[in-house]
């Protein structure tokens, strides 16, 4: 490779960091209430999300300015969402890497509205990169609804969560759902895929039923990406239930340690990594390294 991990990762972050800023500041917002959203939005933690995004584009084609803009577009959805999230009629976070959450410092009229303005401008920021690409919306606006968070925190919140398997689905809907489109869309940007092809990939549908036969074979990478981001996404949150657990922190809600030991635990987060990273076996125009090292630092042994 002519970069290491470390350096590409840094790079990405430090793009999409720099376009999230401009989108803020390009808005029409006052300075006060850009402050707030600013406050929402950095420090980013890891950009795990529009980095899949990124580059998973890049093993179909080198992502451009528009493919930055809808990645950073898609983040934006994701800081809305952990606003909404933390706020107490919610989860009732009062933290948020390692700061107050936004409803804390500000109130929860003003986060209510800062959520709200993140999600207008997620969608400003995709309808202007996607322009003829209208699959990529059609695909992100079934996975904040009915397909995806929207539903798994309402059942999250009021669902009767007694196994497992439960659990699982909660993590798929509200977790997995928005990763998978990510590195869908991230792979299928600068293609043109039907809208009904588009959702046959969103719902993993190449069974003959969703998918018409000439076009089976230009649908195969697309669910590949859906398999690399379904499992990795439910890999990322019992790798979050799991890390929790060995540093002794107290989970606010019910996590994989409630159903399984430690070990069985860790097994299963390997399992579901070991899954996502067996569909990066393919041939792709790009390097799949970046991807397999980047979904290897959740492996815990």
């Amino acid at each position: 490779m002519s970069k290491n991990f470390d350096t590409r990762m840094m790079e990405w972050r430090e793009q999409i960091d720099k376009c999230l800023f401009k989108i803020i500041a390009g808005s029409s917002y006052p300075a006060e209430f850009k402050s707030i959203l600013d406050y929402a939005v950095f420090p980013g933690g890891k950009r795990l999300r529009p980095i899949l995004f990124l580059e998973w584009h890049s093993l179909y084609a080198p992502p451009d300015e528009s493919a930055l803009l809808f990645a950073c577009g898609l983040e934006l959805m994701h800081a809305y969402s952990l606003i909404h999230d933390d706020m107490p009629c919610m989860d009732n976070d009062d933290m948020r890497r390692g700061k107050p959450s936004v409803h804390k410092e500000y109130g929860e009229g003003k986060a209510l509205l800062a959520g709200d303005a993140l999600l207008d401008l997620s969608y400003n920021c995709m309808f202007e990169a996607c322009r003829d690409k209208s699959s990529s919306l059609i695909m992100f606006s079934a996975v904040r609804g009915d397909l995806g968070i929207v539903h798994g925190q309402y059942l999250d919140l009021y669902g009767k969560i007694g196994s497992l398997d439960d659990l699982i689905n909660v993590y798929e809907r509200k977790t997995a759902s928005l990763i998978r489109a990510f590195c869908v869309i991230g792979y299928t940007f600068m293609q043109k895929l039907d809208a009904k092809e588009y959702l046959a990939v969103l719902y993993g549908a190449l069974d003959g039923d969703g998918a018409d036969d000439d076009n089976v074979a230009a649908l195969i990478k697309p669910l590949s990406a859906y398999k690399f981001g379904h499992n990795f996404g439910i890999a990322f949150q019992i790798f979050d239930d799991v890390s929790e657990y060995i540093a002794g922190e107290k989970s606010d809600g019910t996590t994989v340690l409630d159903y399984l030991d430690l070990d069985k635990a860790k097994a299963l987060l390997n399992t579901y990594l070991n899954a996502a990273l067996a569909e990066l076996d393919g041939e792709y125009n790009g390097d799949t390294a970046y991807l397999r090292e980047f979904a290897e630092k959740f492996v815990i042994v």
